[in-house]
């Protein structure tokens, strides 16, 4: 028994390392991909433009934080819970938001990784004058 130990020891390293190695090179891409999309984010700043033509949209995004349902943005923003449920879709199609965990019947919606990439929330905070939320703002 005492000789499996330092084996078992030995292979749960390697295992370890290699997850750290696999880790670094995933961050190494995802700031590879940030890199170039913020060389060509002109191009992009339009096509976030015509994502969120509406203020609705922005609303919903900005609300979702990843600690909100459905249930909870339509009540923080005072809308339905299908208009918002439609706002969510559509922002998932986009590849902007997405389900980032699921407890019981309820799903509650984050921003993905490029948000933060091309700044979008504060674009869209800045565009519709409104704070992290999603709620109005004193315009200024």
């Amino acid at each position: 028994m005492d000789r499996r130990e330092p084996q078992t020891e030995d292979r749960d390293q390697q295992i370890l390392g290699r997850l750290s190695n696999i880790e670094h090179k995933v961050d190494s891409l995802d700031q590879t991909a940030a890199f170039a999309l913020r060389a060509d984010a002109g191009r992009h700043s339009e096509v976030v433009k015509k994502i969120f033509r509406g203020k609705r949209r922005a609303q919903v995004y900005l609300a979702a934080n990843g600690h909100r349902g459905v249930n909870e943005i339509a009540e923080l923003l005072r809308m339905k819970g299908p208009n918002v449920s439609i706002e969510l879709r559509a922002l998932e199609e986009e590849g902007l938001l997405e389900v980032i965990e699921k407890d019981g019947g309820t799903n509650y919606w984050g921003k993905k990784a490029v948000n933060r990439t091309l700044r979008i929330s504060q674009f869209l905070m800045k565009e519709f004058h409104l704070d992290k939320n999603g709620l109005a703002t004193q315009k200024k």
